[in-house]
């Protein structure tokens, strides 16, 4: 077993290696002007201007050729310093310092000699090369800042300045997690490893639990701690070797892979594997691999069982998980600008091994715990059976109506009450395990009838069965007062946003990237959309909703357009129909951090009549 997961340790690394090599710049396909070097301002506020120059890996700009100006005439930069970079004997110009695959920040103070402008023009000229001997010629870009409101122009990653005496807009976590890669490798790696244990906890990472756990009762009484610690390995690092290498891709390419993997009959497949296993969990079968592939795999000892989890690792982080969250977006976007490729993945598989900790812990006390003979495994072995099941009718809803989805509940719930004889009379001399589990019974079953009622009245939250009846009150439905309480626009395209900004009329805006396969934006609409509070707050703003659910070009040149992956994201325009980019959330937020989120975006962005 030791032998096959070093095979499988460097199989990781080796695909790692690969793909960072694979999505690096070749040495005779030189990166454009744009992808190699890059310039942006951002107003820190109305007397200072933060200003960074970018060069990807493998290129660098020169120190002395970088020049930094301002318009209007009645604006002026105060004395600044460059910091010292690297000594680079070059062929063109001889000794230079340059600056080499990094990025380098600095903030200038701005000085005014009467009435300020509304905006304010801060241009930069500078030239780099390629380490490969190709130099670029001079380059010259603009960034429009608006003094009173957010920042436009040039493509460049402007901010707004808060008007004076508000308080600030708070900071983008995505910005944040982007920043920390600039630090310390170790530091770095720390962070993101802490941030995935952050991540377990949240509904995206408790589906692997059952598929995982089920795995390892699969094999029978004899499974020992140091076999379902092993298991637990491979299905681990199957899943974060899929998590680093589809994010590297995405970072260079800006498709989000995963989205992918949500078209229905994938979904549909992957959903029957689940059931196929739960069955054999029960009995019915048993699953075998056929004899000749077997043959094969007796030389690996058990190592057949170690690739088959692995596997089942990657297509679970694949199908079962495609949630994006501040820490995946952040190192997502600092791949897409810096190109930093080697970096980015490390931070990547760090997240996701902290996401997978839990899986481990999990796994290695499953060892432990399991029940060695008797009618005990029989029963565990059921109970996974179930969570199989209900990780397949998970699975479905994400393409099933909502009637469907809870009928599949109720019926899970009312064969799992029969299993637990709950139809069944107890003798007098019944055990207290046997009188338990009838009630465990009693409380399905009851459940999955108001299920099977909630299905047939039409209701769409399985967690509010009856929220279809109507009990005579004078507003109508629960339902229909929930669906009217947040009235979103859709928007497909671009040109879509345009025309809603346009017709905000000096509105506040916020718009909500969404799709029906992720976990988190449909949690945010039953949870944190769903709050009272909430709801009144957003009254004054514009809610837009862009639907990314069928993964169009459309819906992905929206994405690319503000620089996310996937959803779920919400981003906020001020009255000019400018975003305000600090403001930008990714990932879940309850409806107590959304709420203080909220009242600094509003703080910082009042409407105008």
């Amino acid at each position: 077993m030791r032998r096959t997961f070093q095979h499988v340790i460097t199989l990781c690394l080796v695909v790692l290696f690969a793909f960072g090599s694979a999505a690096a710049p070749a040495q005779d396909e030189f990166l454009d002007p744009d992808a190699a070097f890059g310039f942006s301002a951002r107003l820190i506020d109305q007397g200072h201007v933060e200003v960074s120059w970018r060069s990807a890996p493998g290129y660098y700009l020169y120190r002395d050729k970088i020049k930094l100006s301002v318009s209007p005439d009645t604006v002026k930069l105060a004395d600044f310093q460059l910091p010292q970079g690297t000594w680079h004997e070059d062929e063109t110009f001889g000794r230079q310092q340059v600056y080499k695959g990094t990025t380098i920040k600095l903030t200038v103070p701005l000085q005014y000699s009467g009435a300020k402008p509304d905006k304010i023009t801060v241009t930069s000229k500078y030239q780099g090369c390629a380490e490969a001997g190709v130099c670029y010629p001079p380059t010259t870009k603009d960034v429009s800042l608006t003094l009173s409101g957010a920042a436009t122009g040039g493509g460049a990653a402007s901010q707004a300045a808060p008007a004076a005496g508000a308080p600030a807009a708070p900071a983008s976590e995505q910005d944040r997690f982007a920043q920390i890669l600039q630090g310390s490798l170790w530091v770095t790696v720390g962070l993101f490893f802490l941030a995935g244990l952050a991540l377990a906890l949240t509904p995206c990472v408790f589906p692997m639990i059952p598929i995982l756990s089920a795995i390892i009762v699969g094999q029978g009484q004899s499974v020992s701690t140091g076999r379902a610690f092993g298991l637990s390995l491979a299905y681990v690092l199957g899943m974060a070797l899929t998590y680093t290498v589809v994010g590297m891709i995405a970072g260079v390419t800006g498709a989000y892979l995963q989205a992918f993997f949500q078209n229905p009959w994938v979904l549909a497949t992957f959903s029957l594997v689940f059931v196929l296993l739960a069955l054999s969990m029960f009995g019915f079968y048993n699953l075998q691999m056929p004899a000749g592939i077997q043959a094969k795999l007796s030389s690996a000892g058990k190592g057949g069982n170690l690739a088959g989890t692995f596997i089942m690792g990657v297509l679970s982080a694949l199908i079962v998980g495609p949630c994006v969250a501040a820490p995946l977006a952040g190192a997502l976007l600092y791949i897409s600008q810096t190109g930093d490729v080697a970096l980015g993945g490390v931070s990547l598989f760090a997240l996701s091994l902290g996401m997978g900790a839990p899986l481990l812990a999990i796994g290695a006390s499953a060892g432990q715990l399991l029940p060695r003979a008797g009618a005990w495994m029989d029963a565990v072995k059921h109970f996974f059976g179930v969570l199989l099941l209900a990780v397949a009718i998970w699975m479905l809803s994400r393409i099933l109506p909502a009637w469907a989805t809870m009928a599949l509940w109720a019926a899970l719930l009312i064969i799992s009450a029969v299993y637990l004889r709950v139809l069944d009379s107890l003798p007098e001399s019944a055990s207290g395990w046997a009188r338990l589990g009838k009630g465990i019974g009693v409380l399905l079953l009851g459940y999955g009838l108001l299920l099977g009622l909630g299905a047939a009245t039409g209701a769409q939250d399985p967690l509010r069965p009856l929220s279809g009846l109507s009990f005579g009150t004078a507003g109508g439905t629960p339902q229909a007062a929930e669906a009217s309480a947040l009235n979103f626009r859709d928007v497909k395209t671009a040109q879509d946003l345009q025309q809603a900004l346009a017709a905000a009329q000096g509105k506040p805006v916020l718009l909500d990237f969404y799709a029906d396969w992720c976990v988190e934006c449909v949690r945010l609409e039953r949870t944190t959309f769903q709050d009272p509070q909430v709801q009144q707050a957003l009254g004054s703003f514009v809610l837009l909703r862009a639907d990314v659910t069928d993964n169009t070009a459309e819906q992905r040149a929206l994405l690319r357009q503000f620089q996310l992956i996937g959803p779920p994201a919400i981003l906020f325009f001020d009255p000019n129909g400018q975003e305000v980019r600090a403001s930008r959330l990714v990932g879940y937020k309850d409806a107590s951090e959304f709420l203080t989120h909220l009242r600094g975006v509003t703080a910082s962005t009042p409407a105008t009549s």
